[in-house]
């Protein structure tokens, strides 16, 4: 019984890892092209908080640490119950449930931090860029208020590969 446990928890792991593969890179994109509200402090490194799925984690932690955004490195870390004031520069959220969405933006907020989840209603509770898979290619939509809010700015030669939303509207068609 363990057996098949384990052969059917690595097929779902090697199942998952191209798409989440792409959402790193995607991550890393966002990184090299937005500008914090706070000066950056030499050597500082750039961190990407990830709270939900394990096996995101693992892939961001695989494929994200070890690069380096304009000299700083980028280090990956399960977002902490209780993070500290400057621990996260990006957030993402990797959980389809409301109360994990919710208290998980609120806690972004605080940080200041870049919001991106996976979740349908992502953009509707708050978040700022909403990662999906459209004909077999990473896509994303931003909610501008909250990607506002943050402080953020990503620049608009990123910004142009995405779809802009307006909170509590639908998707826009196409």
């Amino acid at each position: 019984m363990a057996a098949l446990a384990g052969t059917l928890l690595a097929g779902r792991l090697a199942a998952s890892e191209p798409e989440d593969e792409l959402k790193a890179a995607t991550v890393l994109s966002f990184l090299r092209y937005s500008e914090w509200p706070a000066a950056p402090t030499a050597g500082a490194s750039l961190t990407v908080g990830v709270l939900g799925r394990p096996t995101l984690l693992l892939a961001f932690r695989k494929a994200l640490e070890g690069k380096s955004v304009e000299n700083r490195p980028v280090k990956v870390v399960e977002l902490p119950a209780e993070p500290g004031p400057a621990c996260c520069h990006v957030v993402f959220l990797a959980s389809e449930k409301p109360a994990d969405l919710k208290s998980g933006l609120a806690l972004a907020r605080s940080l200041h931090a870049l919001t991106i989840g996976e979740a349908d209603q992502f953009l509707e509770l708050g978040g700022a860029i909403h990662l999906l898979i459209i004909d077999g290619r990473m896509s994303f939509e931003v909610n501008r208020e909250a990607l506002e809010r943050s402080g953020i700015a990503i620049s608009s030669k990123l910004l142009r590969f995405g779809q802009i939303r307006t909170a509590g509207k639908g998707r826009p068609p196409g």
